[in-house]
């Protein structure tokens, strides 16, 4: 079986496609695995290292206002159809996998055309625009959260299918005393785990920052210790801020093995991509979630409010996060260690663990039939 997955420009769309098709590969359940991506995205790096032959089609990003970039925007959508035509004709997929990003809009729908089956992963609560299209031309719908069937329209919801977001297997291999010791961190300590997501978060890094230094001055200051993973542009300012703390710190600008931060970790801030949500879900970690205010549709905000909503997470938004607002959160929960137990209960209730399992068990579904 020959396999096309069009995924591409942020980690919420690359990373559940890489856990997917490296259990697609993995399993045996496929031959080939070709991957459809950017010019200049993530992927142009993060696809070939995983082993995965990656094509580049012209498409970009629709523009949300009107601009001369509509000009562009439609030359490169001309120009990505014949570049997709030829790919097809060359490769001669047996199933296609959208994963929401727009790389997936012709590829989805030269499937149609061609009457190959054709699948679309939804990972936020919300349809992006261009799943919003091609809801109705695909032959499944796969979806990460419960409430986004209701948000379908009437004559596609039955080719949604509830499976959670695809992630990686390391993710829940790893104990928490292993975290613990791969990472060099101290058993005991409360671990904090400040994640901006692929690219980082300023905000996170300087109001985490911020909480730590006023942490310090409590007495639980000797309790606790913590991992910030900063992205590239806050590591330097981040390391030399921190490197006088009294509270142990680790910084790091990427980890590819995050896993071991999970692992390792009481208590996660962080932003609400849906990817970071599937996996401290999975792990049934408790969080206080920051979500990026200028998120399309505002689709970290929703997404967030799941889990606030099931007493998983706290939300403090951007305009009201400070240091001390941050602060008075962590000191919270690590007094009430009831209510953080119980948060992390219903954190793991709304983990979707086997997602990537499922996922696979569709396209068999679609390419048997």
């Amino acid at each position: 079986m020959r396999v096309l997955i069009a995924a591409g420009g942020t980690g919420g769309h690359l990373y559940p496609a890489l856990a997917l098709s490296s259990h697609l590969k993995g399993q045996n359940l496929v031959d080939q695995v070709l991957w459809i991506g950017g010019r200049s995205g993530l992927e142009s790096r993060l696809v070939p290292s995983h082993g995965f032959e990656l094509k580049k089609i012209a498409i970009r990003r629709l523009p949300r206002v009107l601009s001369w970039r509509w000009v562009e925007f439609g030359y490169g959508l001309v120009i990505s159809f014949i570049q997709s035509l030829f790919i097809f004709l060359r490769y001669r997929p047996h199933m296609v996998i959208g994963m929401g990003s727009f790389h997936s809009f012709p590829i989805v729908m030269l499937a149609f055309f061609s009457g190959i089956p054709s699948l679309i992963c939804e990972q936020n609560l919300h349809l992006s625009l261009t799943n919003r299209f091609l809801c109705r031309w695909a032959s499944r719908i796969a979806i990460s959260f419960p409430q986004t069937k209701k948000y379908l329209p009437l004559n596609v919801r039955g080719k949604a299918r509830l499976v959670g977001n695809p992630i990686r297997p390391e993710i829940l291999k790893v104990k928490k005393k292993e975290g613990i010791r791969k990472l060099g961190l101290e058993e005991g300590k409360f671990t904090l785990l400040f994640l901006g997501g692929s690219q980082g978060a300023h905000s996170i890094n300087l109001f985490g920052m911020e909480a730590i230094r006023l942490l310090e001055k409590e007495e639980v200051g000797k309790q606790i210790q913590a991992i910030f993973i900063t992205g590239e542009k806050d590591i330097k300012w981040v390391r030399s801020s921190l490197r006088s703390s009294k509270v142990k710190c680790l910084v790091f600008p990427y980890l590819s093995q995050v896993e071991y931060a999970y692992a390792a970790s009481d208590l996660v801030i962080s932003r609400s991509g849906a990817t970071t949500l599937a996996e401290i879900t999975a792990r049934g970690l408790p969080a206080i979630l920051i979500p990026y205010p200028y998120a399309t549709s505002s689709h970290q905000w929703e997404n967030a409010k799941v889990l606030q909503e099931e007493n998983a997470a706290w939300i403090i938004s951007e305009k009201d996060l400070s240091g001390d607002r941050l602060k008075e959160k962590i000191l919270d929960l690590m007094k009430d260690k009831e209510t953080l137990r119980k948060m992390g209960e219903r954190s793991r209730n709304l983990g979707r663990p086997h997602a990537t399992k499922k996922v696979a068990e569709i396209i068999q579904e679609l390419v048997n039939r």
